[in-house]
């Protein structure tokens, strides 16, 4: 399944960092110890292989390891909170021009994945998008990309 998505993420040309050049295991521990929760399975080779990036014109947040001021789930997750627009049950992780998308944290699967929602900014509507990270990868990449 990953080797399927390393090679849509090649030949779309997704601003990612080369393959291999993700952040550390124990930074995805502190992630989840600072959160309170599991990232998801398919999200945590994400980060262990590339760490953040773009799809096109959307910042798919990854983790700011050495305090490069890279796009950060912990420090969105935590204005998200603060600003009262979205709590801990719903964890943005990719923000597009007109929506977000985020984790439902409150649907873990029994292969350690979240469901992944997209929410419509304006209309506050959140629709079913893809059953785990690796599927939103996919998905997003092929819509945006026309991979």
């Amino acid at each position: 399944m990953y080797q399927e998505v390393i090679r849509l993420i090649e030949r779309a040309g997704v601003a990612f960092p080369p393959l291999g050049n993700g952040v550390s295991q124990a930074a995805i521990e502190n992630a989840e110890t600072v959160l309170g929760f599991a990232l998801p399975k398919s999200y945590k080779w994400w980060l262990l292989n590339y760490g953040g990036g773009q799809i096109q014109a959307d910042i798919v947040y990854g983790l700011d390891e050495n305090g490069m001021g890279r796009p950060d789930l912990i420090e969105l997750a935590h204005m998200n909170e603060q600003d009262g627009l979205y709590d801990r049950e719903r964890i943005v992780f990719c923000m597009g021009n007109a929506e977000n998308f985020v984790f439902d944290t409150e649907n873990l699967d029994k292969n350690g994945e979240y469901a992944i929602l997209l929410h419509e900014i304006s209309g506050g509507e959140e629709i079913p998008y893809a059953a785990s990270f690796v599927e939103f990868l996919q998905r997003r990449i092929t819509e945006v990309c026309r991979a």
